[in-house]
């Protein structure tokens, strides 16, 4: 087992083992999500794939404005938390390492929330680039635009190493790297902000 696949088994160890907090983070994130999406008021026949869902909870607040909606993530015990809140959702369990075996312009829209901030830059720029080749229409990025509360940092701590150099690099810079530009930002709380995304004309 490599570097990069020992840190993918630890990661999902640890969502594993907390799954069992996250309701306390789905009372603030999700209706955050409900009102975002309302801002957007996308076009509820476009289909989405949420990436890295964890609990469902992005994929479901699209779901409930009316969008075919699909959750990936690697994490059983989050996964089943979601089966039972969502049903509506279909829900796989996939690491997103292997987002290459996706095909191409295969959903509408793929999003993701609050997992960027999580993975080392170079898993961070593979994800944007596959996220960009699978989506037809938009991009959607739920994650920190600044640094948090003591409590938040002090959580991403716990998480792992990487939410202080994703908090202190350029997000344009990153998104164009994949091939994307920031169409539209709305800020969903004193520390977060949804981006949409585009990709370039070729």
């Amino acid at each position: 087992m490599n570097v990069f696949q020992k840190e993918r088994e630890e990661t999902r160890r640890f969502f594993n083992r907390a799954a069992f907090v996250f309701p306390i983070i789905e009372r603030s994130l999700f209706p955050e999500y409900r009102r975002t999406l309302k801002k957007l008021n996308l076009d509820t026949n476009y289909t989405v794939l949420d990436l890295a869902t964890g609990t469902g909870i992005l994929a479901g607040a699209f779901a409930e404005r009316g969008h075919p909606a699909a959750g990936y993530d690697f994490a059983e015990k989050m996964l089943r938390r979601a089966r039972r809140k969502f049903p509506e959702v279909n829900f796989k369990q996939f690491d997103l390492s292997n987002l290459e075996k996706l095909a191409p312009d295969s959903y509408d829209i793929t999003a993701m929330g609050y997992f960027l901030h999580g993975i080392n830059p170079q898993f961070r720029r593979q994800v944007l680039f596959h996220a960009a080749r699978i989506a037809r229409r938009y991009v959607i990025i739920f994650d920190y635009c600044c640094r948090g509360s003591l409590l938040v940092r002090f959580i991403e701590w716990i998480e792992g190493p990487h939410y202080r150099q994703f908090i202190e690099s350029d997000r344009s810079e990153e998104f164009d790297s994949a091939g994307l530009y920031i169409e539209k930002e709305i800020s969903m709380s004193e520390y977060g902000s949804m981006r949409l995304c585009r990709k370039k004309q070729t």
